[in-house]
């Protein structure tokens, strides 16, 4: 009886089982655009590192989110982007606890809950894009990151706005 060749060697097939597994597990697959990511990784926050201030209702996480964006801005404008970083991370914590203190929220109406969304995902944005500056290399950089927080500072200033008018002690 004779035997057929195989067309490949078995240890072929095998090494390229092993090379097909190992490069779908190094991250070969799509990447997730930035919203998509702020909202894994605030879906994935572990609040209880105690690394921050608990906001206990909308109102006052509203307030401090307001005071951490001028905080922002005006490290930046000092030329302080450490400083500035550890801010934006600070208002990043923020966000998250505001999307989990607007999805307890039983007392608002659809409308508000929705604006309070949409708003928050613009400031998620936003800041994504600073943090993304803040972190590119000197080969990735193509604006400083004073120019991009120009870009998007009036979109912080109006979702800011749009929260406080929604969820302000003086909203209510």
């Amino acid at each position: 009886m004779s035997r057929r060749p195989q067309p490949f060697p078995s240890c072929l097939l095998t090494t390229l089982a092993l090379v097909m597994v190992a490069w779908t597990a190094t991250g070969c697959a799509p990447a997730a655009k930035p919203k998509e990511q702020a909202k894994a990784a605030a879906a994935d926050h572990d609040h209880d590192h105690g690394d921050h201030a608990h906001p206990e209702t909308l109102a006052a996480g509203v307030a401090a989110l307001e005071a951490s964006a001028k905080d922002i801005a005006s490290k930046l404008a000092a030329g302080s982007q450490e400083a500035a970083d550890d801010a934006l991370h600070a208002a990043g914590h923020l966000l998250e606890d505001l999307q989990g203190l607007l999805a307890k929220e039983k007392d608002l109406s659809a409308e508000a809950k929705e604006a309070g969304k949409k708003s928050l995902d613009e400031l998620f944005e936003c800041f994504d894009k600073l943090d993304t500056a803040m972190h590119a290399g000197a080969d990735e950089a193509k604006t400083t990151i004073s120019d991009v927080h120009a870009s998007v500072k009036e979109r912080i200033e109006m979702a800011v706005k749009s929260l406080k008018d929604t969820f302000s002690e003086e909203a209510k």
